[in-house]
């Protein structure tokens, strides 16, 4: 569903229109704002920060002859708002593409290109929003597009205080859904009732939480019958950072061969970055005072069958979680790691980390693949199982009759494990340390008990799809090396093969050699997620 944008003059509105509502901004300097729902202060660092009058109409009570169309489609959704030297932005999705079908109805789009809009000035209404790239191309004719002011494309953009924050949402590390909750695994959403309940948004990987923010409590104000009209124009949306993508899987490829279909399934791998302590690869290491550690990242494997049946499996990456520090060299394996807390100082933010893990996912199982040879990684080594020790989860309880562990740890050393002559399909070694407690996390299956359906109301608004939960995960794999990249992914796409193989042998199945190599070309291309450009400082 694409959005349309319009703008009022005087006094300066800007309008959202879906094909029945639209959401209206004004910029307002009073204390009050006349005939609008709300007045809402947009995020920014400034002593007094403006305010927003926010309004949600049908949109056949929505006078627009006084307004002028400045975006007549390709419009999908907003990210929220922004205030950027005492100016405030309305951020709009103004390009995408679909990367992703995790069940039927269930889309993932990509975000390529974000516009901002000024609520309060028309500096740069002269600039043209169609197809303006972030990245100034050398290459470019300059007349291609219709610059403001005289100036050149590069004059413009420079200029632009959002051009910092443009680029990097216009990366391509940035996704979004308005068909479902794309900030929460399958097995937590499957009750959600709406694709933006901000009750059920996980603000762990929400990273538009700051723009949106204002939004949502917009939302909360109104009545039940307009949140689901609001909720339908899908005009809110809610962005994760890095990466989703789905395979298809053709019938004579598909691993059931006792549920006969012509029809393809689908594999989807999805990786959600931690908005809550992000960072580029050297500049971020480590624990916060929180228990938020660097480079975390929830990885969910999903695999859907044409007979409606439905598995879902999830694993985490993080950094070491101790306060420690890395800093850059020229030459590779030169960098110096410090650590920067007593363990005293430590073990709280630790255990705070673990016991968040414990609480989401189950029975925490480490995989640590750092050097047991290496003197900088034997020693962050030795301060993790330090810390395990004296950890809040490392003792022994009973449950229904049978003692268990609530935090478990492996040692596999990657590279000592792979150097020998059979290189990196070693790796597979990690089962044998692995396959027991595998088994016993299990994974999601569901199956559904209807297809989603157009319901006819008055407000054209969806059925969520209802599902019969089968089998739940119970447990995670946290999996890291010194940089959680190369090593971890490798051994992450061996623990979600292991995850499949279990699903399967249940059922009295086996995949084929195409689909695991789809499933390892998958989980190639997720490899690079945790080490994004940073956000600006004023977010």
């Amino acid at each position: 569903m694409s959005l349309r944008v319009f703008l009022q003059e005087h006094p300066r509105i800007i309008v959202l229109a879906s094909e029945r509502h639209a959401l209206v901004f004004r910029h307002n300097s009073s204390s009050a704002a006349v005939g609008l729902d709300g007045v809402l202060e947009a995020p920014g660092h400034q002593a007094a920060i403006p305010k927003c009058a926010v309004g949600f109409t049908a949109l056949e009570d929505c006078d627009l002859s006084s307004y002028r169309l400045i975006k007549a489609s390709g419009i999908h959704g907003t990210l929220g708002l922004i205030n950027v030297d005492a100016d405030v932005y309305l951020c709009v999705i103004s390009a995408s593409v679909k990367v992703a079908t995790v069940r039927p109805d269930e889309n993932v789009l990509k975000i390529l290109s974000v516009d901002f809009y000024c609520l309060n000035s028309d500096d740069y209404d002269n600039e043209s929003h169609d197809g303006v790239s972030p990245y100034p191309d050398p290459y470019a004719a300059n007349d291609e597009y219709t610059y403001g002011h005289g100036l050149d494309a590069h004059e413009v953009m420079i200029n632009h205080p959002c051009l910092e924050l443009q680029r990097i949402l216009s990366g391509g590390t940035f996704y979004y859904s308005v068909d479902f909750d794309l900030t929460n695994r399958l097995q937590d959403r499957l009750s959600e009732d709406s694709a933006f309940d901000s009750d059920s948004l996980d603000g762990e990987f929400l990273w538009n939480a700051y723009m949106i923010d204002p939004l949502i409590r917009f939302r909360s104000r109104l009545s039940q019958q307009e949140k689901e009209a609001l909720d339908d124009s899908r005009i809110l949306t809610s962005a994760i950072r890095g990466f989703v993508l789905t395979v298809t899987i053709a019938a004579a490829s598909s691993p059931f061969k006792a549920l006969e279909s012509n029809y393809p399934s689908s594999l989807t791998v999805l990786s959600r970055l931690s908005c809550r302590r992000a960072g580029t690869r050297f500049n971020s290491r480590g624990i916060d005072d929180d228990g938020n550690v660097a480079n975390f990242v929830e990885s969910e494997t999903v695999f859907w069958h044409p007979s409606g049946l439905c598995f879902s499996y999830v694993q985490v990456r993080g950094s070491v979680p101790i306060f420690w520090e890395q800093t850059t060299g020229l030459l590779p394996n030169q960098q110096k790691i410090q650590i920067t807390r007593s363990p005293e100082a430590t073990q709280a933010a630790f255990d705070e980390h673990f016991e968040q893990l414990e609480l989401a996912y189950g029975t925490v199982h480490i995989l640590n693949l750092m050097s047991a040879v290496k003197p900088q990684e034997v020693e962050l080594s030795k301060r993790y199982q330090h810390h395990i020790q004296l950890g809040s989860l490392n003792q022994t309880i009973g449950s229904g009759g049978m003692i268990e562990n609530r935090l478990i740890q492996s040692q596999f050393d990657f590279h000592a494990e792979t150097k020998g002559s059979a290189g990196y399909e070693a790796a597979s070694m990690v089962r044998r340390l692995i396959q027991q407690r595998s088994d016993s996390f299990a994974y999601l299956l569901c199956e559904p008990v209807q297809q989603s359906q157009h319901v006819g109301n008055s407000l054209g608004k969806r059925t969520p799809q209802e599902s019969f939960v089968i089998l739940q995960q119970e447990g995670i794999f946290r999996t890291n090396c010194l940089d959680c990249l190369d090593r971890t992914n490798l051994i992450q796409t061996i623990v979600s093969q292991m995850a499949l193989e279990l699903f399967l042998s249940h059922r009295g199945e086996r995949a084929t050699a195409d689909f695991w190599m789809r499933h390892s070309s998958l989980w190639a291309d997720n490899g690079d997620v945790g080490h994004p450009l940073p956000l600006p400082d004023f977010l």
